[in-house]
């Protein structure tokens, strides 16, 4: 019987063409995904619900990465999360997300392309790899994994007691493990003449009066950001208690800067709640273009 050799090229394209398809657990019962994909010693870790905070993830940006640049994935994307490395380390970002991807299509499609090549993890498991564009990826059907180096590198990352109580109301969060110089170094930027010592910071967004099915028609969409900080001891947290008090009596000096867009007084709405050692903070309602300023002034600065 006569064959296609059409037939056997397009197979031989398939299979040749995938590299390893990465398998990790599924995102937590919760929603949440598993963090522990994430490689440890990241300078910041975030998590987020892609459908209900697509217009604020499009607006943001962070070490030079843009959510306007990943429309393609974020398209396919329920759950993401991410680590961004200090500048030492080996390397600088990872990035998991969970969904629907076309993995046999985005490989046939890469080994078309004189970009990407095949690259061997050092679990052996191969990837692929552009050096122009400085990343590799591995992709499964419902699992995408992106990083400047090796995607099968090993995780660990988990989330620390109490950000998956603090994130349920949010559609995007995360904390930094080792907050108190980036933190620091971002309020004086921002002309707000506190300094925190800070052991945690947790951080996040969400839809102004709890809103989370949809996105209000017209593009207007409406935030809070929340904010909870943990410092050495309920003696600390008390006196920045009374040192937030008096920053918003003086706040209006600082709104007209720069970095801060004229949204510090939105930002300092609220006086800080105490909980012994920790400190919970809510801004005032903010649009997507101001909290997206404040969030990408704080990427530059904290990065410094």
């Amino acid at each position: 019987m006569h064959q296609n050799p059409c037939i056997f090229l397009i197979l031989f394209l398939v299979f040749a063409s995938c590299a390893s398809s990465p398998k990790a657990a599924s995102p937590n019962e919760d929603g949440s995904p598993g963090f522990g994909l994430l490689p440890l010693g990241a300078r910041v870790y975030l998590w987020a619900d892609v459908k209900e905070g697509r217009p604020l993830l499009d607006a943001l940006s962070f070490q030079g990465l843009d959510g306007k640049d990943a429309r393609d994935v974020l398209d396919r994307t329920g759950t993401a999360a991410a680590a961004f490395y200090p500048e030492q380390a080996a390397q600088r970002f990872f990035l998991a997300g969970w969904g629907s991807y076309p993995s046999t299509r985005a490989g046939i499609s890469m080994a078309f392309s004189r970009d990407w090549k095949h690259a061997k993890s050092e679990t052996g498991k191969k990837f692929w790899f552009s050096k122009g564009w400085g990343l590799g990826v591995a992709m499964g059907s419902k699992l995408a994994l992106a990083t400047d180096k090796d995607p099968f590198a090993p995780g660990g990352a988990a989330s620390p007691e109490g950000f998956e109580e603090f994130r349920r109301a949010c559609v995007f969060a995360g904390w930094m493990p080792e907050p108190g110089e980036a933190l620091n170094r971002f309020l004086q930027a921002m002309e707000i003449p506190i300094k925190i010592p800070a052991e945690e910071f947790f951080f996040g967004a969400a839809r102004a009066g709890g809103t989370v099915s949809g996105a209000p028609p017209g593009g207007d969409e409406k935030w809070e950001l929340a904010a909870r900080i943990r410092t050495p001891s309920p003696s600390q947290a008390k006196a920045l208690v009374t040192l937030f008090a008096m920053a918003r009596m003086f706040i209006g000096n600082a709104s007209g800067s720069e970095a801060s867009g004229g949204v510090l007084p939105l930002l300092f709405a609220n006086i800080p709640v105490q909980d012994g050692a920790d400190l919970s903070l809510r801004s005032g309602v903010l649009d997507t273009k101001e909290i997206a300023l404040l969030f990408n002034s704080f990427s530059v600065y904290s990065s410094k």
